[in-house]
């Protein structure tokens, strides 16, 4: 499947940004229009070769493109697809790079004029986010988890897929839910961990913090409005997983508070295997 010569990008972000410089520089497209509600971020973005066209306004960004890539935190992606297809898209396919998936894919499934959407995640980021982050490279090798319902047209699937796959991605085929419930637990319940930990200490305990500290809180660094959005969207699956780590806590917890050597030492292997076979 050849991509469109022009594509857009709505939000240049980290991840949107890092897209249009992967495809640019891989010679996959020849024209990535930006748009989004920060100008100076854009202009970076342009600069940097991530863009080659910035839109005033979504009418200008949409016109005459038949493949949108929204870029912008789960809680506008939505309500920035339908203003889209407003301006007239006819036959356009969007997708998107949230990382949940059943609240927006139920709000897109059936869009009117011949418009697509089919939801995508790449696993792949940083703590930083903006356009001066961006890195062309940042999803080779990495997991792109795509949500295609029954109804969704193998062609736009198949455009989907040679997107990311053109950016180097794994690309991975789940239902909306499916996605969101290993989401949870794989990175949503880790951030919130990261952030939990974070609030419970105090600066004033940094000198003799170290680099375990470090990397535990690291998460932590990410943006409160992604986070925020994705978090409220996931809250179900969340809360399963959240219910699940109280549950081992209080496992943990009553193990310490007797005494039980045998017992803790079993949860210390069990987490050391259970991380090992991550490999990284």
């Amino acid at each position: 499947m050849t991509l469109p010569e022009k594509i857009t990008v709505i939000g240049a972000g980290l991840l949107g940004a890092s897209l249009g410089e992967g495809l640019l520089r891989r010679g996959l497209v020849r024209e990535v229009v930006g748009y989004g509600r920060s100008r100076a971020n854009l202009e970076v973005a342009l600069r940097r070769g991530c863009l080659t066209e910035i839109a005033d306004d979504l009418v200008a960004a949409v016109r005459d493109v038949s493949l949108v890539v929204v870029c912008t935190p789960v809680g506008k992606i939505v309500e920035l697809v339908h203003q889209c297809v407003a301006t007239g898209s006819r036959g356009t396919v969007f997708t998107d790079v949230g990382s949940t998936k059943e609240e927006i894919v139920a709000a897109l499934r059936d869009l009117p004029k011949g418009n697509v959407f089919v939801g995508g995640h790449p696993i792949a980021g940083k703590e930083v986010t903006g356009a001066a982050a961006a890195d062309g490279d940042l999803f080779v090798g990495r997991p792109v988890v795509l949500t295609p319902t029954e109804t969704t047209p193998q062609e736009a699937l198949a455009v989907v897929r040679a997107l990311w796959e053109g950016v180097e991605s794994e690309v991975v085929c789940l239902s909306a839910e499916e996605h969101d419930a290993i989401l949870a637990k794989t990175s949503h319940l880790p951030h919130l961990l990261s952030c939990a930990l974070s609030a419970v200490t105090p600066p004033s305990l940094d000198a003799l913090a170290g680099t375990g500290f470090a990397s535990m809180t690291r998460l932590a660094r990410g943006s409160e409005e992604i986070w925020r959005d994705i978090l409220i969207q996931n809250r179900q699956h969340v809360l399963s997983a959240l219910e699940l780590l109280t549950g081992k806590l209080q496992e943990l917890r009553q193990t310490l508070s007797d005494g039980d050597v045998a017992g803790l030492e079993a949860f210390l292997h069990l987490a050391k295997k259970n991380r090992d076979a991550l490999g990284n």
